[in-house]
This record gives C-alpha cells, structure tokens and sequence, in this order.
C-alpha cells in the first residue's frame, strides 16, 4: 500500500488526471465484464477504438510513453480490482493502442499446470508482452488471440 502511495505521489497533473480516467474506464469495464460476452465486448472495443474522442487529447493517453501508459493502466485496475485484474488490465490497452493506430493483441491462456484451471490474459504489441513478464505468460497455453 505504501509503495502505491509513492507511485500516486510521483505522477505529474497529466498523470493523474489520465489515471482517473483509467479509473473510471476499468471500473466501467467492470460493470460491462459481468453482462457481455467477451467476443461481443472486444468487438466493440475494437470498433469504438478508431471514435474520434477516443484519440483527442482530453484523455491525454497520447501524451505518455507506451512504459508509462502501462504503468498508468496497472496502477487503474490495481486501484479499481482487487481480484483478477489481468483482464480489465489488458482490455483497457486494446482501444487505447488501437486509438494511438498501434497495434495490439489481446491474449487469453489457460494454466499449463493440469492440477488447476486458472486463466490469465495478457496483451501483446509486435510479439512483446505488455504489462506482464514473458516468463510469467509461458505459464499459460494460449487459448485466444484477439486483434485490432
């Protein structure tokens, strides 16, 4: 908790207003997760991605770096999901990389350990893991691979 607290303290006026509403957009996601299916909400995410506001700098996403995106939408869902974070995580990447014409994978595996059945998603850009470690995503045996 301390260390969240450092994180929060450290981010510029840019930061934090982006981070709000990655708040309020995760929490959103939250809400959506438990009505639609996951194709149908991709979808729509996919779509909404080329949405002019999506792109205009109110949202400031196009200010940060990828790293520091990431880091921003970590903080979000870490703020607004206790449990199973990794999903809304990586459905709050898709629209903003696709919205920045960049593209991205989402990605959903399944455990390789047979003993339990645990999932994880993960996204993608160019081959390179976002937001996770690669030698934690091997773990899983890829299920689904979603695209922009």
């Amino acid at each position: 908790m301390l260390s969240t607290l450092r994180r929060l303290a450290n981010l510029t006026l840019v930061e934090q207003t982006l981070l709000l509403q990655l708040i309020a957009l995760s929490l959103g996601l939250g809400v959506v997760l438990t009505t639609e299916a996951l194709p149908r909400l991709t979808s729509l995410l996919s779509r909404n991605a080329s949405f002019p506001r999506l792109s205009q700098d109110h949202l400031f996403h196009a200010r940060c770096t990828m790293a520091r995106l990431v880091t921003l939408i970590d903080l979000a869902t870490a703020l607004s999901h206790r449990d199973g974070r990794c999903l809304p995580r990586s459905l709050l990447l898709f629209p903003l990389l696709s919205a920045r014409r960049e593209s991205v994978k989402l990605c959903l595996g399944i455990s390789k350990n047979t003993a339990t059945l645990e999932g994880h998603a993960w996204g993608e850009r160019g081959g390179i893991v976002l937001g996770d470690r690669r030698s934690f995503t091997t773990r899983y045996a890829l299920i689904l691979r979603l695209s922009t």
